[in-house]
């Protein structure tokens, strides 16, 4: 997964936006465009973004968030595990729109304000289209027919001797292609692994692992210009 595909990606979603009329296609495109960039730019694995929390989401997206003058949002991921502290949210900053033009916080919003306009405001803010269906298989299958589609098109991001469907996949490509672009000037090793600390607080399975931070955002706060750096970068 590069940068450049994702880019070809999120074109090719915002055409089909623009097109969009029906709420349950605003909201498929509006989701797939949300969840890939989310998953890049905050360098999770795909299965990790149906932990985001829509009325975390909500709530953190009514406020206007800037550090040292550089706009920023929030993706609140609900631990589905009991810890010490109880079931809570694990806080991920990210740029409202990253140095290549990644337009985050803008798919955010409208994810939101079709899910607001369906009346939903609580569960997983990203599911399958319709009651009970399968959300991975879903957004993997949506994901790949796209990339194969920008195959045909532009076989210089993707060569035409690739198989997509067996070198994408949605549990390892978006998270690998952030790690591969993180080595840009300007992101730090210290900058990758406070982006991947999610994987950190998931292997301590349920015991808080020891971290210099705690993932209230009272407590990340003085973080957040080092946590914000790596989708900035993107």
């Amino acid at each position: 997964m590069s940068l450049e595909l994702l880019h070809a990606l999120c074109s090719m979603l915002e055409l089909e936006w623009e097109a969009a009329t029906h709420v349950r296609d605003r909201l498929a495109v509006a989701s797939l465009g949300a969840f890939s960039v989310i998953a890049f730019c905050g360098s999770f694995r795909g299965p990790e973004l149906f932990l985001v929390d829509l009325h975390g989401l909500i709530k953190y997206g009514e406020e206007q968030l800037i550090s040292n003058g550089i706009e920023y949002v929030i993706v609140p991921l609900l631990g589905r595990f009991k810890t010490e502290l109880g079931e809570q949210y694990h806080l991920t900053p990210m740029v409202a729109t990253a140095r290549s033009g990644l337009q985050i916080k803008m798919w955010i919003q409208r994810v939101l304000q079709v899910k607001q306009e369906a009346g939903l405001s609580r569960g997983p803010a990203f599911v399958g289209p319709t009651p009970g269906s399968w959300a991975y298989g879903w957004y993997e299958r949506e994901l790949l027919e796209r990339f194969q589609q920008i195959q045909g098109r532009k076989p210089e991001i993707i060569p035409h001797d690739v198989a997509v469907l067996e070198e994408y996949r949605l549990s390892r490509s978006f998270r690998r292609g952030a790690t591969y672009e993180a080595k840009a000037p300007g992101t730090q090793p210290d900058d990758v692994d406070l982006a991947n600390r999610w994987r950190t607080f998931k292997g301590a399975k349920g015991k808080r692992p020891r971290l210099a931070m705690r993932d209230h955002y009272a407590d990340i706060h003085l973080l957040i210009p080092a946590l914000i750096r790596f989708s900035v970068n993107m």
